[in-house]
Protein backbone atom coordinates (compact mmCIF):
# COMPACT_ATOMS: atom_id res chain seq x y z
CA UNK A 1 0.00 0.00 0.00
CA UNK A 2 2.81 2.38 0.92
CA UNK A 3 4.53 1.68 -2.42
CA UNK A 4 1.38 2.59 -4.38
CA UNK A 5 0.92 5.76 -2.33
CA UNK A 6 4.45 6.88 -3.18
CA UNK A 7 3.88 6.22 -6.89
CA UNK A 8 0.58 8.13 -6.75
CA UNK A 9 2.26 11.13 -5.11
CA UNK A 10 5.02 11.16 -7.73
CA UNK A 11 2.47 11.05 -10.57
CA UNK A 12 0.40 13.78 -8.94
CA UNK A 13 3.49 15.94 -8.65
CA UNK A 14 4.31 15.43 -12.33
CA UNK A 15 0.77 16.33 -13.35
CA UNK A 16 0.82 19.50 -11.29
CA UNK A 17 4.23 20.42 -12.64
CA UNK A 18 3.17 19.87 -16.22
CA UNK A 19 0.02 21.92 -15.73
CA UNK A 20 2.05 24.73 -14.22
CA UNK A 21 4.63 24.60 -16.97
CA UNK A 22 2.09 24.63 -19.81
CA UNK A 23 0.47 27.71 -18.34
CA UNK A 24 3.73 29.53 -17.79
CA UNK A 25 5.27 28.51 -21.11
CA UNK A 26 2.64 30.51 -22.95
CA UNK A 27 5.38 33.12 -22.46
CA UNK A 28 7.26 31.31 -25.26
CA UNK A 29 4.74 32.53 -27.85
CA UNK A 30 4.70 36.30 -27.92
CA UNK A 31 1.94 38.47 -29.38
CA UNK A 32 1.50 42.16 -30.03
CA UNK A 33 -1.33 42.17 -27.48
CA UNK A 34 0.81 41.05 -24.52
CA UNK A 35 0.80 43.42 -21.55
CA UNK A 36 3.57 44.15 -19.05
CA UNK A 37 3.28 43.56 -15.32
CA UNK A 38 4.85 46.00 -12.91
CA UNK A 39 5.65 49.70 -12.91
CA UNK A 40 5.61 49.63 -16.73
CA UNK A 41 2.04 48.32 -16.93
CA UNK A 42 0.76 51.40 -18.81
CA UNK A 43 3.22 50.97 -21.68
CA UNK A 44 1.63 50.40 -25.11
CA UNK A 45 4.58 51.11 -27.42
CA UNK A 46 3.65 51.62 -31.05
CA UNK A 47 0.08 50.34 -30.69
CA UNK A 48 -2.12 51.83 -33.39
CA UNK A 49 0.84 52.61 -35.61
CA UNK A 50 1.82 51.06 -38.91
CA UNK A 51 3.53 47.64 -38.83
CA UNK A 52 6.84 47.59 -40.75
CA UNK A 53 9.54 44.95 -41.20
CA UNK A 54 13.25 45.83 -41.21
CA UNK A 55 16.44 43.85 -41.86
CA UNK A 56 19.09 46.59 -42.10
CA UNK A 57 20.35 49.52 -40.05
CA UNK A 58 19.08 52.18 -42.48
CA UNK A 59 15.45 51.09 -42.31
CA UNK A 60 15.71 50.36 -38.60
CA UNK A 61 16.82 53.95 -37.86
CA UNK A 62 14.24 55.40 -40.26
CA UNK A 63 11.31 53.94 -38.35
CA UNK A 64 12.79 53.84 -34.84
CA UNK A 65 13.53 57.57 -34.95
CA UNK A 66 10.35 58.69 -36.70
CA UNK A 67 7.83 60.98 -35.00
CA UNK A 68 4.92 58.64 -35.72
CA UNK A 69 4.14 55.45 -33.77
CA UNK A 70 5.45 52.26 -35.36
CA UNK A 71 5.49 48.55 -34.68
CA UNK A 72 8.90 47.52 -36.00
CA UNK A 73 9.44 43.83 -36.79
CA UNK A 74 13.14 42.95 -36.85
CA UNK A 75 14.41 40.16 -39.13
CA UNK A 76 17.96 38.88 -38.84
CA UNK A 77 21.01 40.81 -37.68
CA UNK A 78 21.06 44.61 -37.53
CA UNK A 79 24.74 45.63 -37.54
CA UNK A 80 25.24 48.90 -35.65
CA UNK A 81 29.02 48.68 -35.33
CA UNK A 82 29.67 51.43 -37.90
CA UNK A 83 27.39 53.94 -36.16
CA UNK A 84 28.93 56.85 -34.25
CA UNK A 85 27.25 55.83 -31.01
CA UNK A 86 24.16 54.18 -29.60
CA UNK A 87 21.13 54.18 -31.89
CA UNK A 88 18.45 56.61 -30.68
CA UNK A 89 14.89 55.33 -30.30
CA UNK A 90 11.88 57.65 -30.44
CA UNK A 91 8.63 57.63 -28.48
CA UNK A 92 5.67 55.35 -29.21
CA UNK A 93 7.60 52.45 -30.70
CA UNK A 94 7.33 48.68 -30.41
CA UNK A 95 10.50 46.90 -31.54
CA UNK A 96 10.21 43.12 -31.64
CA UNK A 97 12.35 40.40 -33.19
CA UNK A 98 10.44 37.95 -35.39
CA UNK A 99 13.22 35.54 -36.40
CA UNK A 100 15.35 33.36 -34.11
CA UNK A 101 18.46 35.38 -35.02
CA UNK A 102 16.86 38.84 -34.64
CA UNK A 103 19.59 40.92 -33.06
CA UNK A 104 21.33 44.27 -32.61
CA UNK A 105 25.11 43.81 -32.74
CA UNK A 106 27.65 46.58 -32.13
CA UNK A 107 26.39 49.76 -30.53
CA UNK A 108 23.33 49.48 -28.31
CA UNK A 109 20.02 51.38 -28.11
CA UNK A 110 19.52 54.82 -26.53
CA UNK A 111 16.17 55.95 -25.13
CA UNK A 112 16.52 59.57 -24.01
CA UNK A 113 13.57 61.72 -22.90
CA UNK A 114 11.09 59.42 -24.61
CA UNK A 115 7.78 57.89 -23.62
CA UNK A 116 6.10 54.60 -24.41
CA UNK A 117 8.67 52.20 -25.87
CA UNK A 118 8.58 48.38 -26.01
CA UNK A 119 11.67 46.31 -26.86
CA UNK A 120 11.11 42.54 -27.12
CA UNK A 121 12.62 39.32 -28.39
CA UNK A 122 15.99 40.74 -29.44
CA UNK A 123 19.54 39.62 -28.81
CA UNK A 124 21.59 42.75 -28.14
CA UNK A 125 25.39 42.62 -27.89
CA UNK A 126 27.37 45.76 -27.06
CA UNK A 127 30.43 44.56 -28.97
CA UNK A 128 31.92 48.00 -29.64
CA UNK A 129 34.57 48.61 -26.97
CA UNK A 130 33.52 52.00 -25.63
CA UNK A 131 32.78 52.98 -22.00
CA UNK A 132 29.60 54.75 -23.15
CA UNK A 133 28.16 51.73 -24.92
CA UNK A 134 25.34 50.12 -22.94
CA UNK A 135 23.28 47.46 -24.67
CA UNK A 136 20.29 49.64 -23.70
CA UNK A 137 20.28 53.04 -21.98
CA UNK A 138 17.00 54.44 -20.64
CA UNK A 139 17.55 58.08 -19.65
CA UNK A 140 14.91 60.53 -18.35
CA UNK A 141 12.19 58.40 -19.94
CA UNK A 142 8.95 56.78 -18.86
CA UNK A 143 6.70 53.88 -19.76
CA UNK A 144 9.26 51.41 -21.09
CA UNK A 145 8.96 47.61 -21.30
CA UNK A 146 12.04 45.49 -22.03
CA UNK A 147 10.98 41.87 -22.39
CA UNK A 148 12.34 38.53 -23.63
CA UNK A 149 15.66 39.98 -24.73
CA UNK A 150 19.14 38.48 -24.36
CA UNK A 151 21.68 41.14 -23.44
CA UNK A 152 25.39 40.39 -23.30
CA UNK A 153 28.95 41.41 -24.01
CA UNK A 154 31.82 39.09 -24.88
CA UNK A 155 33.51 39.35 -21.49
CA UNK A 156 34.46 36.24 -19.54
CA UNK A 157 33.85 37.40 -15.96
CA UNK A 158 36.78 36.18 -13.88
CA UNK A 159 38.88 38.17 -11.35
CA UNK A 160 41.83 38.58 -13.71
CA UNK A 161 39.59 40.43 -16.21
CA UNK A 162 38.81 43.28 -13.80
CA UNK A 163 41.38 45.44 -15.60
CA UNK A 164 39.16 45.28 -18.71
CA UNK A 165 35.89 46.13 -16.98
CA UNK A 166 35.60 49.65 -18.44
CA UNK A 167 36.23 48.71 -22.06
CA UNK A 168 32.47 48.26 -22.48
CA UNK A 169 29.72 49.64 -20.28
CA UNK A 170 26.74 47.91 -18.70
CA UNK A 171 23.95 45.93 -20.32
CA UNK A 172 21.06 48.12 -19.12
CA UNK A 173 21.23 51.54 -17.46
CA UNK A 174 18.01 53.16 -16.20
CA UNK A 175 18.94 56.68 -15.17
CA UNK A 176 17.94 60.33 -14.68
CA UNK A 177 14.63 59.63 -12.97
CA UNK A 178 13.23 57.16 -15.49
CA UNK A 179 9.96 55.67 -14.26
CA UNK A 180 7.19 53.33 -15.27
CA UNK A 181 9.73 50.70 -16.32
CA UNK A 182 9.30 46.90 -16.47
CA UNK A 183 12.21 44.56 -17.24
CA UNK A 184 10.90 41.01 -17.65
CA UNK A 185 11.86 37.56 -18.96
CA UNK A 186 15.31 38.66 -20.15
CA UNK A 187 18.73 37.04 -19.96
CA UNK A 188 21.64 39.21 -18.79
CA UNK A 189 25.01 37.50 -19.16
CA UNK A 190 28.76 37.81 -19.61
CA UNK A 191 29.25 41.40 -18.51
CA UNK A 192 31.26 42.91 -15.67
CA UNK A 193 28.64 45.59 -14.99
CA UNK A 194 25.10 44.42 -15.60
CA UNK A 195 22.26 46.87 -14.86
CA UNK A 196 21.74 49.88 -12.64
CA UNK A 197 18.95 52.23 -11.60
CA UNK A 198 20.44 55.65 -10.83
CA UNK A 199 23.59 57.01 -12.38
CA UNK A 200 25.57 58.37 -9.41
CA UNK A 201 25.51 59.23 -5.71
CA UNK A 202 24.67 62.85 -6.59
CA UNK A 203 21.84 62.17 -9.07
CA UNK A 204 18.97 62.86 -6.68
CA UNK A 205 16.46 62.99 -9.54
CA UNK A 206 16.71 59.19 -9.54
CA UNK A 207 14.48 59.23 -6.45
CA UNK A 208 11.68 59.36 -9.06
CA UNK A 209 12.73 55.99 -10.52
CA UNK A 210 10.10 53.24 -10.44
CA UNK A 211 11.31 49.95 -11.91
CA UNK A 212 10.20 46.31 -11.81
CA UNK A 213 12.56 43.42 -12.60
CA UNK A 214 10.83 40.05 -12.82
CA UNK A 215 11.54 36.62 -14.34
CA UNK A 216 15.02 37.49 -15.57
CA UNK A 217 18.20 35.40 -15.59
CA UNK A 218 21.40 37.09 -14.41
CA UNK A 219 24.47 34.92 -14.95
CA UNK A 220 28.23 35.24 -15.27
CA UNK A 221 28.36 38.88 -14.18
CA UNK A 222 30.39 40.65 -11.53
CA UNK A 223 27.89 43.12 -10.06
CA UNK A 224 24.91 45.48 -10.54
CA UNK A 225 22.10 42.97 -10.88
CA UNK A 226 20.84 45.65 -10.31
CA UNK A 227 22.54 48.40 -8.34
CA UNK A 228 19.90 50.91 -7.18
CA UNK A 229 20.36 54.49 -6.00
CA UNK A 230 17.55 56.67 -4.58
CA UNK A 231 14.57 55.08 -6.37
CA UNK A 232 11.95 52.41 -5.68
CA UNK A 233 12.59 49.03 -7.31
CA UNK A 234 10.72 45.71 -7.12
CA UNK A 235 12.79 42.59 -7.85
CA UNK A 236 10.94 39.28 -7.93
CA UNK A 237 11.21 35.80 -9.43
CA UNK A 238 14.68 36.24 -10.93
CA UNK A 239 17.40 33.59 -11.19
CA UNK A 240 20.97 34.56 -10.29
CA UNK A 241 23.82 32.25 -11.27
CA UNK A 242 27.59 32.66 -10.87
CA UNK A 243 27.78 36.27 -9.68
CA UNK A 244 31.34 37.18 -8.76
CA UNK A 245 30.97 40.18 -6.41
CA UNK A 246 27.32 40.98 -5.56
CA UNK A 247 23.86 40.58 -7.06
CA UNK A 248 21.58 43.34 -5.68
CA UNK A 249 22.77 46.58 -4.08
CA UNK A 250 20.48 49.21 -2.53
CA UNK A 251 22.31 52.52 -2.08
CA UNK A 252 21.68 56.19 -1.27
CA UNK A 253 18.36 55.58 0.48
CA UNK A 254 16.88 53.47 -2.31
CA UNK A 255 13.92 51.27 -1.37
CA UNK A 256 14.10 47.78 -2.84
CA UNK A 257 11.60 44.93 -2.46
CA UNK A 258 13.27 41.56 -3.14
CA UNK A 259 10.87 38.59 -3.34
CA UNK A 260 11.08 34.91 -4.31
CA UNK A 261 14.36 35.00 -6.21
CA UNK A 262 16.79 32.09 -6.58
CA UNK A 263 20.46 32.86 -5.87
CA UNK A 264 22.86 30.15 -7.07
CA UNK A 265 26.60 30.60 -6.42
CA UNK A 266 26.48 34.30 -5.58
CA UNK A 267 29.22 35.79 -3.41
CA UNK A 268 26.95 38.47 -1.87
CA UNK A 269 23.27 38.13 -2.84
CA UNK A 270 21.85 41.34 -1.31
CA UNK A 271 23.61 44.34 0.20
CA UNK A 272 22.56 47.81 1.36
CA UNK A 273 26.12 49.03 1.73
CA UNK A 274 28.41 49.37 -1.27
CA UNK A 275 30.72 52.26 -2.21
CA UNK A 276 28.18 55.01 -1.43
CA UNK A 277 28.07 57.45 1.50
CA UNK A 278 24.52 56.39 2.41
CA UNK A 279 23.08 52.89 2.76
CA UNK A 280 19.87 51.82 1.07
CA UNK A 281 16.86 49.89 2.35
CA UNK A 282 15.69 46.37 1.52
CA UNK A 283 12.70 44.20 2.33
CA UNK A 284 13.40 40.59 1.35
CA UNK A 285 11.28 37.46 1.61
CA UNK A 286 10.84 34.04 0.01
CA UNK A 287 14.31 33.98 -1.55
CA UNK A 288 16.27 30.76 -2.06
CA UNK A 289 20.05 30.62 -1.60
CA UNK A 290 22.38 27.88 -2.86
CA UNK A 291 26.13 28.04 -2.29
CA UNK A 292 25.99 31.76 -1.50
CA UNK A 293 27.59 34.15 0.95
CA UNK A 294 25.55 35.98 3.58
CA UNK A 295 23.44 39.04 2.85
CA UNK A 296 24.55 42.41 4.20
CA UNK A 297 21.32 44.25 5.02
CA UNK A 298 21.97 47.18 7.35
CA UNK A 299 18.58 48.87 6.89
CA UNK A 300 15.45 46.77 6.55
CA UNK A 301 12.15 48.11 5.30
CA UNK A 302 9.17 47.12 7.40
CA UNK A 303 6.85 47.37 4.42
CA UNK A 304 6.93 48.31 0.76
CA UNK A 305 3.73 48.07 -1.28
CA UNK A 306 3.66 48.37 -5.05
CA UNK A 307 0.68 49.86 -6.94
CA UNK A 308 -0.01 46.91 -9.23
CA UNK A 309 -1.15 43.29 -9.12
CA UNK A 310 1.32 40.46 -9.64
CA UNK A 311 1.67 36.74 -8.97
CA UNK A 312 4.72 35.18 -7.33
CA UNK A 313 6.20 31.86 -8.44
CA UNK A 314 7.99 29.78 -5.83
CA UNK A 315 11.73 30.34 -5.91
CA UNK A 316 12.57 26.65 -6.27
CA UNK A 317 10.99 26.39 -9.75
CA UNK A 318 12.79 29.37 -11.25
CA UNK A 319 15.91 27.71 -12.65
CA UNK A 320 13.78 25.34 -14.74
CA UNK A 321 11.07 27.85 -15.60
CA UNK A 322 13.40 30.63 -16.71
CA UNK A 323 15.87 28.46 -18.61
CA UNK A 324 12.88 27.43 -20.74
CA UNK A 325 11.10 30.76 -20.93
CA UNK A 326 13.50 33.71 -20.64
CA UNK A 327 15.49 35.41 -23.36
CA UNK A 328 15.18 36.07 -27.09
CA UNK A 329 14.41 33.74 -29.98
CA UNK A 330 10.76 33.12 -29.17
CA UNK A 331 7.93 32.56 -31.62
CA UNK A 332 5.90 35.68 -32.38
CA UNK A 333 2.28 35.78 -33.55
CA UNK A 334 1.47 38.85 -35.64
CA UNK A 335 -2.27 39.43 -35.83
Amino acid sequence: MKKYLIVFMILLGLILTLGFSQEEFKENVLTLNDKPVGFGESTTGGAGGKIVTVDNISDFKKYAQAQEPYIILVKGVIDTSKEEGQVKIGSNKTIIGITPDASIIGWGLYLKEVNNVIIRNLTIKNKVENPKNDAITVEASQNVWIDHCTLSSDMVVVPEREKDKDKVDALLDIIKGSKGITVSWNIFENSWKCTQVGSSDSSTIDAEARVTYHHNIFRNTNSRNPSVRFGVVHIYNNYYQNILLYAIASRMGAKVLVENNYFDTVALPITTQFESPQDGYVKESGNLYWDCGDNNITQELKELKVPYNYELDEADVLSYLLEKGAGAGKEVEIK
